[in-house]
């Protein structure tokens, strides 16, 4: 992994890809010990981004990610799948499929983010764990802030989701439990966690970034805490793709992470940030996010997910 640095701090101070970078053991899920999750949480907390790929070995490279090629291959296939698919029931409504004609639109299946119709969010049920027992009658896998996902994926995409979802599960929540699980009594005191889990998935899906993007602006993702963004590149991340760029620290030295496909980022909704344009000739940048969730503070706050980033949106199930 590379990363692109441009800092004005010095070299005692400097963030790079390395400062928040975690390497897990090729043997990460034979061994008891997770050291590795206790150090990813001590990055996520301190600079509010951490990136975790796979110690190089014999038996690896550096070009190996933490969740397996094939699976990776047959995510790729879903995304691209489920966006010809949305784009054909948006066409048969009438409506340009590409958000050039008739600008940006959101479905609660698909959302075109930019006027030329160059960045696409393909929302997805979360097909991982961890969402059995969110002790609401009303939530199911489906649904995604205030909206519900009601297009069906076919079993072709709905494979390559699941395995996606659940390689990302086997590892993300050992991370948040670490981070979580420190201050759990400073919450809220009369909070009875029903879960040995403290965190759920709040929304998933693709980002789609095509060629001739342009930058996005810097932004947070919300104000509130106990919401980290997971990104698993679906392709070899370089700087004609798109990456995802980060200000840290006081300087606010602008960091790239350049993740290998099948490794995985995960930073804090309040960590400034911009998905930069897409300046290569052909390659469509892809990336799978979860939005996970501090499952306490939905308790104590009497409310579910992302409602301001996710709002309730028409569906094209019956298209």
């Amino acid at each position: 992994m590379t990363s692109r640095h441009h800092a004005t701090t010095t070299a005692a101070t400097e963030i790079d890809t390395e400062t928040i970078s975690v390497a897990l053991p090729s043997n990460w899920k034979d061994i008891d010990d997770d050291y590795w999750s206790i150090e990813a949480a001590d990055i996520l907390t301190r600079y509010g981004v951490v990136a975790l790929t796979l110690s190089s070995s014999k038996s690896n490279s550096n070009s190996d990610g933490l969740i397996s090629s094939q699976i990776i291959e047959k995510a790729n296939k879903s995304a691209d799948s489920r966006l010809e698919d949305m784009q054909s029931r948006i066409s048969n409504r009438g409506v340009d499929p590409n958000g050039i004609e008739d600008g940006p639109f959101r479905f609660a299946e698909i959302i075109c983010r930019d006027e030329g119709g160059l960045r696409y969010d393909v929302p997805l049920p979360w097909l991982g764990g961890g969402n059995d027992d969110t002790n609401d009658d009303n939530k199911t896998n489906d649904q995604v802030g205030s909206g519900r996902i009601g297009a069906p994926l076919t079993n072709m995409e709905a494979e390559g989701v699941t395995g996606l979802h659940e390689a990302m599960d086997e590892i993300v929540p050992h991370v948040l439990e670490a981070m979580w699980s420190r201050d759990q009594d400073d919450i809220i005191d009369d909070i009875a966690l029903n879960s040995d889990r403290n965190s759920y998935v709040a929304a998933s899906g693709y980002l789609i970034n095509k060629p001739g993007s342009k930058s996005q602006n810097w932004h947070k993702d919300g104000p509130d805490a106990g919401f980290i963004d997971c990104f698993v590149p679906l392709i070899d991340l370089n700087d004609e793709l798109g990456p995802t760029a980060f200000l840290l620290g006081d300087e606010e030295d602008e960091l790239v992470p350049m993740l290998n496909k099948g490794n995985i980022l995960l930073f804090d909704y309040r960590t400034i940030h911009r998905g930069q344009g897409n300046t290569s000739e052909d390659t469509t940048r892809t990336l799978a996010y979860a939005v996970y969730r501090r499952r306490e503070l939905d308790k104590a706050k009497n409310e579910s997910g992302d409602v301001h980033n996710f709002p309730a949106a028409l569906t094209l199930e019956y298209d």
